[in-house]
């Protein structure tokens, strides 16, 4: 079990829950990014990441949803875990729909958007794509999970399918198999939970809670380390906070979307998000152990209405999950906001967690590349690993893929040093014919189509007075020293291209210098030329005067 835990560690880095490891890419939390992981999901029609939730539903009537994994849960024991919140346009009359999928066909993979877009609408694309059935095919295979505001009220239906042709309607229809609850879950911050376990036996929970009438007058014990809770904490009903019973009340407390809430006491903010009725952990700020709240009494500031907490809400047989004989599952979210109403619907987290120590749970390519499956094959054979030989071998295999893994490492950070300089270069190159590109715009009249040459001189005029006010070429002298004295205290520890630069400085300088001269050459016998001018007007103008005064005189 050592080995396994330490191999894990090194392979995923992955987050301990609850007696499993969290998947990473398969988890988030608010919203997904490309710097994360959100290059590694399909997001499509009217599904978007946003900066504090992924919207999988506009609050657009007639839109589409569609966000599916890219990668597989390559392990039968796990559960997913997701908080949503949707608000609905009309009294329960949109019939919008929303869908968790669980199946062993990667959607993603054959999911062409082309298809769809270059359709007279959605829904033909849809049909061209045949994907008629909440934007999955008919015929899928695994779980369907769908959450429906109909005219009648919200149900959540669970349905498992081998392949047989569905309709829309035998999801929510018991007649067709699935097994459906009259529960409301459009609110604020519905919790999900689905369950798979070895013995192929599934499950799902939901938990809907009412946070404002509950937390109103409640009191709850601050748990630093998450388990021994060391204040008391009190919501009171006109917002503020108590903070241990002898102090008075101080701060406030709030709701946020997706079943959260901020409160400040103590000159401390804290974010937590509900687990359930009895206990709440902190996200904000983000200490090691994570802090939590626990649920303890009510005192007289409110009255505490009715509360639900995880409720059953499909449960399938052993076997069920084994009998697609499949390795590798995916998962995905699909909806349909309402043809006149609308439903909008959120999820602000996801946490997948694996619980089988003997598969890392997810595919980690883009950390291991090649060697990825050499890790998995080193992580299965744990149960060889029972006498000092054995063990000295598997230290010896793991030795071997850790060196291997810190050279490909350094091999990709020279590489990325390298491209990151390489941008560097064009970006100068860049700013300079930006540079150029601008004074030639500056310099061209677009009313007679030829270039302005009284610009350009003064773009000349304008440098030779900026290098003699500031001693032009005592500084160019300066700057080529500088340079020159650069250049050889560093070639020993400046790669090419830094020498490059710096001898590339050294003769920018020199140029700048020989235009600073010609162009004051220039200006020099302009000038020159236009004294004699004047002097010659002044003779002949001298002249003309003294034949006048001649011809007056006689």
């Amino acid at each position: 079990a050592l080995l396994s835990v330490l191999l894990c560690t090194l392979v995923v880095a992955k987050k301990r829950r609850n007696g499993g490891w969290r998947l990473p890419h398969h988890s988030f939390e608010r919203t997904l990014s490309y710097d994360d992981s959100l290059s590694e999901w399909v997001a499509s029609a009217g599904s978007i990441a946003l900066r504090d939730r992924l919207q999988i539903n506009p609050p657009v009537a007639d839109r589409y949803g569609f966000f599916w994994s890219k990668k597989p849960i390559l392990t039968q024991d796990f559960e997913v875990e997701f908080t949503l919140s949707a608000v609905e346009k009309g009294e329960g009359s949109s019939e919008g729909t929303f869908a968790f999928w669980l199946s062993p066909d990667s959607v993603a993979h054959n999911y062409d958007e082309r298809i769809l877009t270059s359709s007279k609408d959605w829904k033909e694309g849809l049909e061209k794509a045949g994907l008629t059935l909440l934007s999955n095919k008919p015929t899928f295979r695994g779980l369907a999970l769908t959450f429906a505001s109909t005219r009648t009220g919200q149900v959540v239906s669970a349905l498992w399918n081998d392949g047989k042709a569905r309709t829309l309607s035998d999801l929510t229809s018991k007649s067709s198999g699935a097994q459906v609850k009259e529960a409301p879950w459009i609110s604020a911050g519905t919790q999900v939970r689905v369950k798979v376990d070895p013995s192929g036996k599934v499950t799902g929970h939901m938990m809907k809670l009412d946070l404002q009438s509950y937390l109103t007058g409640s009191v709850w014990g601050f748990a630093p380390d998450g388990v021994k809770s060391s204040n008391v904490v009190t919501f009171q009903a006109d917002g503020k906070v108590a903070w241990d019973v002898t102090t008075k009340a101080e701060g406030s407390w709030k709701l946020l979307p997706g079943g959260r809430m901020t409160f400040t006491v103590q000159e401390t903010t804290f974010v937590v998000r509900f687990e359930g009725t009895h206990r709440a952990v902190i996200e904000e700020p983000l200490v090691e152990p994570q802090a939590a709240l626990h649920y303890g009494a009510r005192d007289d500031f409110g009255t505490q209405g009715n509360v639900v907490d995880w409720q059953e809400i499909f449960s399938f047989p052993a076997g069920t999950f084994g009998a697609l004989n499949a390795k590798e599952v995916y998962m995905g979210f699909t909806s349909y906001s309402g043809a006149e109403d609308w439903t909008e619907v959120n999820i602000h987290r996801m946490e997948t967690v694996n619980f089988d120590e003997k598969h890392a749970g997810e595919d980690d390519e883009d950390l291991l590349a090649a060697e990825n499956r050499k890790w998995l094959e080193t992580l299965e054979q744990e149960k060889q690993y029972v006498d000092q030989a054995s063990q000295a071998e598997a230290v010896t295999r793991l030795t071997v893929l850790l060196n291997s893994f810190s050279e490909r490492s350094d091999k990709e950070g020279k590489k990325l040093k390298k491209d990151v300089m390489s941008l560097e270069e064009r970006l100068d190159s860049i700013g300079s014919d930006m540079s150029n590109y601008l004074s030639a715009t500056k310099s061209f009249s677009f009313d007679e189509s030829a270039f302005d040459s009284s610009i350009l001189k003064g773009h000349i005029v304008g440098l030779r007075s900026a290098l003699l006010e500031h001693e032009g070429p005592d500084r160019m002298s300066e700057l080529q020293k500088a340079a020159a004295m650069l250049k050889s205290r560093s070639s020993i520890s400046l790669s090419r291209e830094s020498k490059a630069k710096v001898k590339a400085v050294q003769e920018q300088g020199k140029t700048v210098e020989r235009y600073a001269k010609e162009g004051s050459s220039q200006t020099n016998i302009m000038l020159f030329i236009l004294v004699v001018a004047v002097a010659a007007l002044g003779c002949l103008f001298l002249n003309r005067m003294r034949y006048y005064e001649k011809k007056h005189y006689i």
